[in-house]
């Protein structure tokens, strides 16, 4: 042990004295080189000389500390340390491998304009379409990942919109006179209700959040909107394949006891939904926020172009329309 404690002290005293050889020597070439810059020409060169070097090929450069401590406990000889290429050298390889590619760069470009002017077709490459990450691990090529892209957003709803109906125009009345619509900068400048700037996807979306804010804003009513109604639309299962639209659905479902298999078994829309069969467990009150999605939904005829509404589906959403409005009317 004591052999042990005399190498790594002696190793340490070798370190600590060639670290404080390096910062003299540096110091000491800074100090001359200050002098020199202000005495005679003769002088300048007496402290020139003292501060080189005595063999001017050798480099005079730290020697990094590992290297230090394999030269102090005799593992690597000096001979044998051989110092990594500078930071200048591998610069200049990357200059001159950009400068390379460059000039590869303009021949291309050069004999594409020759060919051009010539009149000879030119081919370009295609570009090379990126991957996503499951398309990676599922072997998916990127054009079916296109048309699966494609047939998805086909399915959440259709492209051209319908005219609102006789009810919605109602309720978008009781929603504008309520101060529901006053951030919608679609209605122009005046400000006026205008049913023609809700014919676009934007428009039709902010009908759906202030109908929402709406139900919430007005909880209070729920208790007293028809059961029976309500139980038809929550039996039918869910408008879109929307995620919003799925959960406000399964909390109708949820609210009546309604289980899950019995409505999503018999759904067109099953074999496209990721929530399919899957219950929640949150919906012990009815959440008019919910209800009002779901039935505006029906109302703006924005469901999915594979369902077939029946009129009965029908008819019951616009008797709870009629009964929101009265209702939020009585309480205000």
């Amino acid at each position: 042990m004591s052999v042990f404690k005399a190498l790594i002290f002696k190793i340490s005293q070798n370190v600590i004295l060639e670290d404080s050889k390096w910062k003299l020597s540096s110091v000491s070439s800074r100090m001359i080189r200050t002098l020199a810059s202000s005495s005679s020409s003769s002088s300048s060169s007496t402290y020139y000389s003292l501060s080189q070097p005595k063999n001017q090929n050798e480099p005079n450069a730290k020697k990094p500390l590992h290297l230090l401590f394999q030269e102090a406990v005799g593992l690597v000889s000096p001979e044998e340390i051989v110092e990594s290429p500078s930071l200048d050298s591998a610069q200049t390889q990357t200059n001159q491998l950009v400068n390379t590619k460059l000039r590869e760069l303009e021949e291309e470009v050069r004999a594409l304009m020759r060919r051009e002017a010539a009149g000879a077709p030119v081919s370009v490459k295609e570009e090379h379409t990126r991957k996503t990450l499951y398309s990676v691990f599922a072997h998916t090529p990127p054009e079916a990942e296109k048309k699966q892209k494609k047939k998805k957003k086909k399915e959440e709803g259709p492209g051209v919109f319908k005219d609102l109906s006789p009810d919605m125009e109602m309720f978008l009345t009781h929603l504008y006179r309520m101060g529901y619509l006053r951030e919608a900068n679609f209605l122009g400048e005046s400000g006026k209700l205008d049913f023609s700037c809700f014919n676009d996807s934007y428009s039709r979306s902010f009908i759906m959040f202030a109908a929402h804010k709406f139900g919430q804003d007005h909880q209070d009513i729920a208790k007293w909107v028809s059961g029976s109604d309500l139980k038809k639309v929550a039996l039918f299962g869910c408008p879109s394949l929307s995620r919003k639209s799925v959960i406000s659905a399964k909390m109708l479902r949820r609210y009546f006891d309604i289980q899950e298999d019995s409505v999503c078994g018999k759904c067109v829309l099953k074999d496209s939904c990721s929530l399919a069969n899957k219950g929640i467990s949150n919906a012990k009150t009815l959440s008019l926020g919910a209800v009002m999605r779901v039935i505006t939904l029906y109302a703006l005829e924005m469901v999915n172009p594979k369902l077939l509404v029946p009129d009965e589906i029908k008819r019951s959403v616009s008797r709870l329309l009629g009964e929101v409005v009265r209702l939020s009317k009585s309480t205000n």
